[in-house]
Formats: C-alpha cells, structure tokens, sequence
C-alpha cells in the first residue's frame, strides 16, 4: 500500500511518537523510509560579500548540528529495529518543504508527522506545521497524537 514514507523529524517528543508509528507501518508495508529536517531558511541571517551572499554568525551551523544529530538519532533507533533509514538536510520554509516540495520529488506518498513539534511560538503566530501539512498537501498524512 505505502511505498514511502517521509517523517520529519525536529527533535520532539511528537515527532518521536511519529517515527515509532511510521516504523510500525515501514515493516508492514515493506516501504523505504525517509527521516527528513527542515532547516527555516527565513530565520537565517544572511550578509551580502563581493562573492555573493554568505550565512553569517554561528546559527546556520547549530541549525545544521542540530539536523544532524536529530536525522542520526532516528536512524539508530530505526537501525536498532532492522530497518534502513535514509536522511535528508532540507532548507526553505517547512511547511512547503514537508507538505509539497520534499513528496513530489521523492515520490513519497505518506508523511508521518507528530500532532506538533518544538516551535511553540511559531504555532502562535502563524500556527503549526502539522496543520498546514494537512490543509496543503497531495500526499497522505498520518498525524500522531500523544497516547492519553
């Protein structure tokens, strides 16, 4: 049924509920799984050089630091169940990212996805990723909640 499956992982509690469930349904299915981070490029600062334009200050590289170690950590508890996880580092708004760019390029045709990540104030202002992804995307999505 599932081919393949995306989980985007930020490092949250929710997001680790998502690759649990995903794990379950990659065994069942059969179906290569992709651990993805979206690094938020308009949280980025940018300065403009002679050569072009450069990421200034050390937050691009604790974005990146970050995305690693979270895309490893799913990946070794993927491992620990038998299954091989590939990872994707991705840049530009999340939202677009997860819900369209990332599963027509890769063919991906479902995203698993916690009811909410690590960005309260960004769920404030504008609300959450999870919820956008829903609303916009093509691709199936499975959301999944805190067991209660």
């Amino acid at each position: 049924m599932y081919q393949h499956i995306a989980v985007p992982l930020d490092g949250s509690h929710n997001a680790q509920l998502a690759l649990n469930e995903a794990l379950k349904l990659v065994k069942t299915f059969n179906a290569k799984l992709t651990l993805i981070n979206v690094i938020d490029d308009k949280r980025l600062i940018y300065s403009v050089t002679s050569t072009g334009i450069a990421h200034t200050g050390g937050y691009y590289e604790e974005l990146t630091t970050h995305a690693k170690d979270v895309l490893a950590e799913g990946q070794a508890i993927a491992a620990k169940q038998g299954i091989t996880a590939e990872t994707a580092i991705l840049h530009g708004n999340p939202k677009q990212v997860i819900a369209e760019d990332f599963p027509h390029d890769h063919k991906v045709d479902l995203i698993v996805m916690g009811k909410s990540g690590t960005d309260a104030m960004d769920r404030l202002l504008v609300g959450s990723t999870t919820a956008s992804v829903v609303r916009t995307t093509q691709t199936n999505v499975l959301v999944v909640a805190e067991a209660q």
